[in-house]
């Protein structure tokens, strides 16, 4: 993945940049974890699931929520649930959460702030999933049993352009 940042060094510098930053924020490493992983799910990015479910291990997240999220599925605890049910619906809003979506977040007891630090990691996952989808970049050997393969089937949409006067 980073050889293929290295092609267009300001992705890269970019990518450096967004991804420590991510890890100031006031959200868990279980909570960044869940950002991280909800996102790729949705984005269908064999390499970072697997290797955040590889990392995981090696930070001591439950294995239970590390599965559940592999799966597409909800979690144990309800305040991480919502969580990961406010990341999918925004890739799926595109941002645009429903108010509704809002008050389930801050009612489990998330924060304005926090929604703006999903929006971060959602931006680290642009980033990442979408080089990863361009490139075409396998999972790395050494994740092992870790290794996650889409699970679902890629719902491929070609949106339509209006035509401009250069393109009539």
């Amino acid at each position: 993945m980073l050889a293929k940042f290295a092609e267009a060094p300001a992705l890269l510098r970019g990518y450096r940049a967004v991804a420590p930053e991510f890890d100031t924020t006031s959200l868990t490493p279980t909570e960044r974890f869940v950002v991280l992983m909800t996102a790729s799910y949705m984005h269908d990015c064999d390499f970072c699931m697997s290797a955040h479910s590889w990392g995981a291990r090696r930070q001591n997240i439950d294995p239970k929520i590390v599965g559940a999220l592999q799966a597409g599925q909800s979690l144990p605890d309800v305040k991480l649930d919502a969580l990961r049910n406010f990341v999918a619906a925004m890739v799926n809003a595109r941002g645009a959460v429903t108010d509704a979506d809002k008050a389930l977040f801050f009612a489990a007891g998330y924060s304005p702030r926090q929604a703006l630090e999903v929006v971060l990691g959602l931006a680290l996952k642009v980033i990442t999933n979408y080089t990863n989808a361009l490139a075409g970049a396998p999972p790395n050997a050494e994740f092992g049993e870790d290794v996650w393969q889409r699970r679902r089937k890629p719902s491929r949409t070609t949106a339509s352009v209006p035509a401009t006067e250069s393109q009539s």
